[in-house]
């Protein structure tokens, strides 16, 4: 209840305030919640965890929580004002990809908690019609009615996550884009490991969710990673080559992800750990990463 109350003051103020300043705001209030965060020492192990992989050094934990705290400022803004995608600079990588998929049939979008996702799903939504993502049930399920209004704002249409599986992939076969959150497996789905496997990424062992990407590959759709990031200036939007039909999506999902972590590591804001410590029961995905 109260998160509800200080979201629909977020969007009181979004739509008041000079949008510089909600994005200053909300980068600023995200670095100062940083510091009094439990989970500031988990994020910190990750962001060595990148640099000994390869990624990009000399970045803090207080710059992933003043990203997260920007994340939250254009969710609101964008809410407020649906129009505003029209102002913000935004240029696209691979456009090509994605015109060419959505030529050959169905496409899943396969994205993360990476940049900016609520911004590419409202600009995937311009672009494919009725483009259809899911979102974690959250509770009381006010909280999550709020979440799925504030979304559809921005024309992306939402369906809670647990048990979409056969809605899905109706929108598959019937030509639909579906738009998955594929660095994250949560739900009852995945109790026990079940509709899940481990990857590599970034010098270890993560879970992944595994049954949307398989279910879409049945549903004949191209599997496509897109990711939108911040830049100087403004936004790209990062459209990868559609995923291997040889390769295990989990796998080659993961190798694209990893590419855009260790170029962008404060703007991936997942607040806890990024290896799994050691499961048995999980199957390891098989099959070439993409290239």
């Amino acid at each position: 209840m109260a998160f509800c109350i200080v979201l629909r003051l977020g969007l009181f103020l979004a739509r008041i305030l000079p949008v510089r300043w909600s994005l200053a705001a909300g980068a600023g209030l995200g670095r100062l919640a940083g510091r009094l965060s439990p989970r500031r020492a988990v994020v910190a192990g990750n962001l060595a965890a990148v640099a000994a992989a390869g990624g990009r050094i000399g970045v803090s934990a207080g710059d992933v929580f003043a990203a997260y705290g920007r994340y939250w400022a254009e969710f609101l803004v964008l809410a407020a004002r649906p129009d505003q995608l029209d102002r913000w600079p935004l240029r696209v990588e691979g456009r090509e990809h994605l015109e060419r998929a959505t030529w050959r049939g169905p496409v899943c979008v396969l994205s993360a908690h990476l940049g900016n996702w609520d911004l590419l799903s409202a600009w995937l939504a311009r672009r494919l019609p009725g483009f259809t993502v899911t979102a974690e049930r959250l509770e009381p399920p006010r909280l999550f009615d709020l979440f799925r209004w504030m979304r559809e704002r921005g024309g992306t249409r939402i369906l809670p996550a647990e048990g979409p599986g056969l809605t899905l992939f109706r929108c598959l076969r019937e030509g639909t884009a579906v738009g998955l959150m594929a660095d994250r497996a949560f739900g009852r789905g995945v109790v026990n490991g079940r509709g899940q496997r481990q990857a590599e990424l970034a010098g270890g062992w993560r879970r992944f969710p595994s049954a949307g990407p398989d279910l879409a590959r049945r549903a004949g759709a191209s599997l496509l990673p897109v990711f939108l990031l911040r830049e100087a200036g403004g936004y790209a939007i990062k459209i990868h080559p559609p995923l291997p039909a040889g390769a295990d999506p989990v796998n080659a999902f993961a190798a694209a992800l990893e590419r855009e972590i260790l170029a962008r590591p404060e703007q991936w804001v997942v607040l806890y750990p990024l290896h799994d410590a050691a499961v048995t029961s999980i199957p390891r995905a098989q099959g070439a990463a993409a290239s």
